[in-house]
């Protein structure tokens, strides 16, 4: 049983609103300027290569294709149209029905002749076929070319658009780059000067193949700069950790130097004031202390120049000399204080024990006053005999102890 006159009309209107939505999206794709620029609409087609070339061109043969099957779409629906408006007010005959039905439902829309590939012929097969569809195969096939030219034409239109943006800040970053590179003095980095002749040839072909810059730069581009810019970003924190550093070597050199003269110092009024019995270690040479002063003068003229990584190598170097200096320094300046350390110890022992024997009434004990004066003339006698003098504090203490137990 066929379809009644309301279901005609129902099915009609639906073809109709996809007749119209299908003219509208087309227009639309028709409107873009990735289409009318590849297209050549109003003006020579964009000569294309590459990606965009393949992509396009497969593009356009389906938009082509579109249009040829909305024609029949439109004219398929328009023919139904007029026989459903032929139709009588009464006494509508089912023949008349069917009619519709059949430009609506059934396979009547004779394609355009085909050619068929030798590959796909049997020996009786025709080299040229003409084939009949549906209305509704046919909007499948429609769909199907619509969304191949959709999708390529707006990749194109995206590309194109994202790159004059990848342009400016890609422009903006290698001058941003180079800045630095100026400010810190050093070589071009490999990797940014890949990625500026790489730029150079990349902006030749913008028109040309869009969509396979547009993949350049996120593989070839912005990798290389990121490299650039982490190189150099770690260039510019180690110049301004040399230049904290730089800051803070001549006050780690003054330290040194103070150590040392206090060291010298020691070890000359030990050498001349005791008759050593300990150890004394020979101060660093002076002319050492001073190849540091203008090691440091040297590594700051190669910080000026901009020989960054050198001058990082170098001032370590530097510094881990300073502190090795500056360690056995101060254990040559506490063996060196230590003789003169020891005078002072004895004769503070001495002063305690002779108060003492005045508090307790032993002062005047010839044995005692007699080993109190030999101590403090060795004591503040030059050499000082540290061994003599502590063996006679030794005694004067021992002898006042028992002296006070009698």
């Amino acid at each position: 049983m066929g379809l009644t006159l309301a279901q005609i009309d129902r099915l009609l209107t639906d073809w109709q609103q996809k007749s119209d939505a299908a003219n509208r999206n087309l227009l639309e794709l028709y409107d873009l300027p990735a289409y009318q620029r590849l297209s050549g609409v109003g003006n020579p087609p964009s000569n294309v290569t590459g990606t965009t070339q393949q992509q396009a061109s497969t593009a356009l043969t389906a938009i082509e294709r579109l249009f040829d099957y909305l024609e029949l779409f439109n004219r398929q629906i328009d023919r139904a149209c007029r026989l459903r408006k032929e139709l009588p007010s009464l006494f509508v005959s089912d023949s008349q029905l069917q009619e519709i039905e059949q430009l609506l439902m059934g396979i009547s829309i004779e394609l355009p002749e085909a050619q068929t590939p030798l590959a796909q012929r049997n020996l009786i097969g025709l080299d040229r076929v003409c084939r009949s569809i549906s209305l509704e195969d046919l909007l499948n096939r429609m769909m199907v070319a619509f969304a191949i030219a959709r999708d390529t034409f707006v990749s194109v239109e995206m590309a194109w658009t994202e790159l004059e943006s990848k342009l400016i800040v890609t422009h903006r970053s290698i001058a941003e780059l180079q800045e630095l590179v100026r400010d810190l003095q050093v070589d071009l980095p490999p990797s940014l000067a890949t990625a500026q002749a790489n730029f150079a040839d990349l902006q030749l072909q913008i028109d040309r193949d869009p969509l396979g810059i547009n993949l350049a730069f996120t593989q070839d581009i912005t990798p290389l700069l990121n490299n650039a810019r982490r190189e150099l970003e770690a260039l510019a924190q180690q110049r301004q950790q040399l230049q904290a550093d730089f800051a803070s070597a001549p006050q780690s050199l003054q330290h040194l130097q103070q150590l040392n003269r206090d060291s010298i110092a020691a070890y000359t009024e030990s050498q001349s004031k005791i008759s050593h019995s300990l150890p004394t270690v020979s101060p660093i040479p002076s002319e050492e202390i001073a190849e540091l002063e203008r090691w440091l003068e040297r590594l700051r003229a190669k910080f000026s120049a901009g020989t960054i990584p050198a001058v990082r190598i170098g001032l370590t170097n530097w510094m881990q000399k300073v502190q090795a200096y500056t360690v056995a320094t101060t254990a040559a300046l506490t063996a060196n204080r230590l003789p003169l350390d020891t005078r002072q110890e004895l004769r503070g022992r001495l002063d305690a024990l002779t108060a003492k024997a005045l508090a307790k009434g032993k002062a005047e004990d010839p044995v005692l006053m007699d080993l109190a004066d030999r101590a403090r003339a060795v004591l503040y006698s030059s050499p000082t005999d540290l061994n003599l003098a502590s063996d006679l504090v030794g005694q004067y203490e021992r002898c006042l102890n028992r002296s006070l137990t009698c």
